[in-house]
């Protein structure tokens, strides 16, 4: 008896084993993150109820927080170096927050106020995204610490192409580009990063933060 228990149990371990990493939400090893995925559920939840979501952007199972188009997702298969991978994992975020803002936008004011009440946030769509996009970066700063990370987000890139996932709404004019989003220099510097792959990319707010430096230094030169 006691031995069919422990072959009953390995088979359970084996099991979870196979299902893998990405048939969980999420895999958090920080509070804020907890936090965060706790209402980044709550608002697919509401995003999912008042059908609001985007038709032109793929989800990829087990990473709610990166959504792309076909094109792009195909890249996981080719991309090589730290830099290349940085670039395309922060556009799959940059996706998902494009859209979700436009999904945010369209959530019925009740929906909205419950967002909001959970998240403890003033109910103005200004907030909201700020809230969202640093939700984001937590979400997914926390998730990159498990080693194998890139590996599974890109075999779940593929394989959303294969059976995808999306929503009925029209959210951009322009599907390719995503209205601008995506640009072909953008796609390039992926494909073909001209930088070391041990160089760190700068965020986009960082970018921001040094401009406006510059800007403030070249002000005040006598």
């Amino acid at each position: 008896m006691a031995t069919l228990s422990i072959i009953v149990f390995c088979s359970s371990l084996l099991a979870q084993d196979k299902a893998g990493p990405h048939k969980q939400p999420f895999l958090f090893s920080h509070t804020k993150a907890q936090a965060c995925g706790k209402i980044w559920l709550l608002m697919d939840e509401l995003i999912e109820k008042d059908n609001v979501r985007c038709k032109e952007v793929l989800e990829i199972e087990g990473f709610p927080y990166l959504r792309a188009t076909p094109a792009v997702m195909a890249m996981a298969k080719g991309i090589e170096g730290k830099y290349a991978q940085h670039e395309w994992l922060e556009l799959l975020r940059r996706i998902d927050l494009q859209a979700r803002y436009e999904e945010l936008n369209r959530l019925s004011a009740e929906d909205l106020e419950k967002l909001c009440s959970q998240a403890g946030i003033d109910c103005f769509q200004g907030r909201i995204r700020a809230f969202v996009a640093r939700c984001s970066a937590i979400i997914m700063g926390d998730e990159k610490r498990n080693p194998t990370f890139m590996k599974t987000l890109r075999s779940q890139a593929l394989s959303s192409i294969k059976t995808p996932k999306h929503g009925t709404k029209a959210c951009f004019n322009d599907p390719d580009s995503l209205d601008g989003l995506i640009t072909m220099d953008l796609l390039h510097n992926i494909q073909s990063p001209s930088r070391p792959s041990n160089v760190r990319s700068k965020s986009y707010l960082e970018r921001r933060i040094q401009s406006s430096k510059q800007a403030v230094g070249q002000t005040i030169r006598p």
